[in-house]
């Protein structure tokens, strides 16, 4: 067993997982960040210290090889960060199952499976601390996002439901809502105008920033929180 602290994020290359894995990066954790493709931009200084995995989280195989490969070389998880995921812009009316389903799976299902990989391995540990990146659509919804923003609800009640079977472990199960947040997500669903209007408009580094404190021994006093993440005032 390593003597450092190893933490697993998903969507770990770019955006909210890009950044919660730097951040925990320099709160000293040795971090295996995955990501269904790995963007070669040339500059990999950014992401220095996170040992990059390719994972394709609607696949159950790959989710368990992920998990079973972080424990045979470090030999213990403290930390699962759930936020792969994905959006789009469909009205009810129109959306295929094709795309509902695409959605999700990535949102819902991926979360849920990592969860359950996780579950394993810090009830063995009887420690561990599960973040799932949920939004604040998942609680107001989302005009012309109806997968999105169902996925999101669904996974701030499987959060809630994961802190009632994993709190007697000393396993800690939270949720992030971001509102909007600056990240290649959120501009492959806008124009560059519709962003330029966004008055609330956060930085990814912002939402890892609140990772930290839910590290903290004492957080699993609020087991199950579920936690907006609202505008930083610069």
């Amino acid at each position: 067993m390593t003597g450092n602290k190893v933490a697993i994020v998903t969507g770990a290359g770019s955006g909210i997982g890009g950044a919660i894995a730097r951040k925990l990066v320099s709160e000293g954790y040795r971090v295996i960040g995955a990501d269904i493709a790995w963007r070669d931009d040339g500059d990999d200084s950014r992401d220095q210290g996170i040992l990059r995995k390719t994972c394709n989280v609607r696949k159950t195989d790959e989710i368990r090889k992920l998990f079973s490969d972080c424990m045979a070389t470090e030999g213990r998880l403290d930390v699962l960060v759930n936020s792969a995921g994905v959006s789009g812009r469909w009205k009810i009316a129109d959306i295929s199952d094709e795309d509902w389903n695409r959605v999700m799976e990535i949102n819902l299902f991926g979360t849920f499976a990592c969860m359950r990989e996780a579950a394993n391995i810090m009830m063995a540990q009887k420690r561990g601390r599960i973040i799932n990146i949920a939004s604040n659509r998942g609680l107001h919804g989302l005009k012309n996002g109806s997968p999105y923003a169902a996925s999101k609800g669904a996974v701030l009640s499987l959060t809630k439901t994961g802190a009632l079977e994993l709190g007697a472990y000393n396993i800690g199960v939270f949720a992030l809502l971001p509102g909007a947040t600056d990240t290649p997500l959120l501009r492959g669903t806008r124009t560059d105008a519709d962003v330029a209007a966004i008055k609330d408009l956060n930085p990814p580094e912002h939402v890892a920033d609140a990772i930290a404190p839910l590290l903290h021994p004492d957080a699993i006093t609020y087991n199950g929180a579920c936690i907006p993440v609202a505008r930083r005032e610069l």
